[in-house]
């Protein structure tokens, strides 16, 4: 085993400093991956400088002996709800696995753990679709990590065919006859950001999350309003799709984001119906609307890429009547300290 030198933080404000991380980061994480989709350079670098009252990010860094960086970590921790948590992804360099440079990153997770007053870390492993085992695996059971819940990656190529899905739509408009869609981009119309806050607010409840220990999140208009600045700083664009129920409350919404730094990707983010108003086909709705709003504005050729729980029955049935295949899956690993 090689000499692993002290755990480094890195400061994102020094472009060199961050270059080195991420080039080690991204070609780990991003390995042997037909559809890795880790965050374009310029997103993570304005997602780390972005201020924020919601969430702590860390970049941290283990040299070689030669003083290059041989591991990275990112450490992000909620700061408004589920304060106990604190979630890590390690990266290796390939030429210098089984070293111990993993081993260091993971000790570094531990002991930020117990300054912070954290006492359950998550992670998340990108893994074959037909189960082959990865060195990742090995590494997260022998540092205490299980599997707490599996989602499927999905990917779609767009732009649909916009009969395809007008008739979509026309299929099951007779299930919402009293609902309405609305749609906007990027920033959330004042008369719906307090309802759609609150819709956010129960997403982690409501959509399945396996044996994953989740708080409701604390979220409210001036949360909406960040997230909005951090992903208009980051180069992101969003088209989002509610549904309004008769009462004029809100029932449902969907979110698909593109980025001008990683243009040949699209991200189908979170997708909710609320549990009073399911079973009137508003999640392929929502989406289908959706999809029409992008494509309309933005019709290149790009993947979308989506992820589900395998035990969600509804969405992924939604997901494939639009067409999308699932490519890998992704373990979500927690562990109690």
């Amino acid at each position: 085993m090689s000499r692993v030198s002290t755990s480094e933080q890195i400061d994102p404000h020094d472009t060199e400093a961050f270059d080195a991380w991420y080039d080690v980061h991204r070609a780990a994480l991003d390995e042997g991956r037909e559809f890795a989709v880790t965050w374009a350079r310029e997103e993570m670098r304005a997602g780390l400088l972005t201020d924020t009252a919601y969430f702590g990010k860390e970049i941290w860094a283990v040299r070689d002996e030669a003083g290059a960086i041989a591991g990275t970590l990112f450490l992000d921790y909620p700061l408004k709800d589920n304060t106990a948590q604190i979630q890590a992804n390690i990266a290796v360099r390939a030429d210098v696995r089984r070293r111990g440079y993993g081993t260091h990153l993971a000790r570094t997770v531990a002991e930020r753990a117990a300054e912070l007053g954290r006492t359950t870390v998550k992670g998340q492993l990108d893994v074959p679709i037909d189960g082959a085992p990865t060195p990742g695996q090995a590494f997260a059971a022998a540092n205490g990590l299980t599997v707490a819940n599996v989602e499927v990656h999905r990917v779609l190529e767009l732009p649909l065919a916009e009969d395809f899905l007008s008739g979509l739509a026309e299929k099951v408009a007779e299930h919402h006859q009293d609902y309405r869609l609305i749609s906007w981009q990027d920033r959330c119309p004042d008369g719906y950001v307090d309802a759609y806050a609150a819709m956010q607010a129960t997403f982690d409840l409501e959509a399945p999350m396996g044996d994953l220990e989740v708080e409701a999140a604390v979220y409210d208009a001036a949360r909406v309003r960040s997230g909005e600045e951090q992903r208009l700083a980051q180069g992101r664009s969003g088209w989002i799709t509610v549904a309004q129920a008769p009462d004029g409350t809100l029932a449902g919404y969907t979110e698909l984001y593109v980025g001008v730094h990683d243009p040949g990707n699209a991200f189908q983010w979170g997708t909710l119906v609320s549990r009073a108003h399911r079973g009137h086909r508003l999640g392929l709705a929502l989406k289908v609307r959706n999809h029409l709003e992008l494509q309309r504005s933005h019709s290149e050729r790009r993947i979308v890429h989506t992820w589900n729980a395998e035990q969600n029955a509804p969405m992924n049935a939604v997901n494939a009547e639009l067409g999308f295949r699932p490519v890998e899956l992704a373990q979500e690993l927690q562990r109690r300290i």
